[in-house]
């Protein structure tokens, strides 16, 4: 698709070259159109002007077009900036309940130690002395 500018700078140019002919056709036979290469160039004006506020128009109409895209687009930038701060920081919470996991796993055996040596008191002796007889019955 041709530049817009450059659209305007060949009709100008087309227009110039068109008074030009128009001013030598007038040079010829001044009498009869005299004022030719005068209202030509108005023409041309006219145009260009005419021409540059649709330029400035069809450019505005594009950015307001574009406008709520660009809107969207930063949104999407946030919200992924933001998933990516979630994503790390349930990565460290993870972690974390990993570990609590693990500590509670250990209150979870203790107590169960806790509750076997209340229900059996004499378990824990008879397992104590059990385990020094065998270590001295044992072979070297």
């Amino acid at each position: 698709m041709a530049d817009p500018a450059d659209l305007l700078r060949a009709w100008q140019n087309a227009i110039r070259d068109l008074g030009g002919v128009a001013g030598s056709v007038a040079a010829a036979s001044a009498g009869i159109a005299g004022d030719l290469p005068l209202r030509l160039q108005r023409q041309a004006e006219l145009l260009q002007q005419m021409l540059q506020r649709q330029l400035d128009f069809e450019r505005e109409l594009v950015r307001r077009a574009v406008a709520p895209l660009r809107t969207s687009l930063d949104l999407v930038d946030q919200a992924t900036g933001n998933f990516h701060e979630q994503a790390a920081t349930f990565r460290g919470a993870s972690k974390t309940f990993a570990q609590l996991a693990d500590v509670m796993e250990q209150q979870a055996r203790l107590l169960d130690r806790a509750s076997a040596t209340l229900r059996d008191p004499a378990a824990v002796f008879r397992s104590t002395s059990e385990d020094t007889l065998d270590s001295k019955h044992r072979p070297a």
